[in-house]
């Protein structure tokens, strides 16, 4: 009993710095991340006002995240750690990374936001072929 007490109490002392902020891989098998890296607070606001007018986004099941210098954006009301998010990010400057479902980098843009591109690699995924059957 003591043992299974100090394991509990050490799971919790653990779990208290994230303050209920999730990861990268607690959104695996229920979202397809895109992640957006802008240089500027301004660039970021622009592509999350784009995200968030895009229609398509929750019927492909996507979380979306866009980092700025001083500023995280997303369609989830829940916090993530935002280097969960930055550890995409493999350039300077700017990129979008999409990720899968199963956790694993789909594609990559370095010139700007082509969410079309990324809604067409999406949607021939055989995980959203099935989704869109099942509909």
């Amino acid at each position: 009993m003591r043992k299974f007490l100090l394991a509990s109490l050490f799971s919790t002392l653990i779990g208290a710095g994230s303050a209920g902020a999730a990861t990268l891989d607690d959104l695996q098998w229920d979202y397809r991340v895109i992640a957006v890296f802008t240089p500027t607070d301004t660039a970021g606001e622009q592509a999350a006002g784009e995200l968030s007018n895009t229609v398509g986004i929750a019927g492909r099941d996507i979380a979306w995240f866009v980092a700025s210098p001083d500023a995280m954006h997303s369609n989830l009301s829940q916090p993530i750690e935002r280097s969960s998010i930055t550890a995409l990010h493999d350039t300077g400057g700017f990129q979008a990374v999409l990720v899968g479902k199963d956790g694993g980098v789909k594609a990559r843009q370095s010139e700007s936001l082509d969410i079309k591109a990324f809604f067409d690699e999406i949607d021939s995924m055989p995980m959203r072929q099935q989704e869109m059957q099942q509909q």
